[in-house]
């Protein structure tokens, strides 16, 4: 798997929330190789999107869709975002099942 972290300095937390939920969620969500999708409020009008996806093409491919959608929401979202992107190494889930990515060995719990 491979996440993207997309950190954005906005003016408004509240419409930036509601323009992803109106506009980006569906392009988002319809993705190839999407996993997860999550918007994080980190307070001070900033904000963090973390995507999950199978693979760092389908990842890259989302880079796309996100640039394109902020290119027509300027006025939403006017500075380009801090980006940090990666093999997903290691996870969990609420069942407890532990994950190794593809680079490091298994865990044995």
């Amino acid at each position: 798997m491979f996440a993207i972290i997309r950190r954005y300095r906005t003016t408004s937390t509240e419409e930036v929330v509601s323009k992803i939920e109106a506009e980006f969620l569906p392009i988002i969500r319809n993705a190839p190789g999407l996993v997860a999708y999550y918007v994080v409020d980190e307070g001070q009008n900033v904000q963090s999107s973390i995507s999950i996806f199978e693979d760092q093409e389908f990842a890259e491919y989302s880079n796309k869709l996100a640039a394109a959608w902020v290119r027509q929401h300027p006025y939403v979202l006017p500075e380009t975002p801090d980006i940090a992107s990666g093999e997903v190494l290691l996870y969990t889930t609420a069942s407890g099942a532990a994950h190794a990515g593809r680079s490091v060995a298994p865990l044995s719990l």
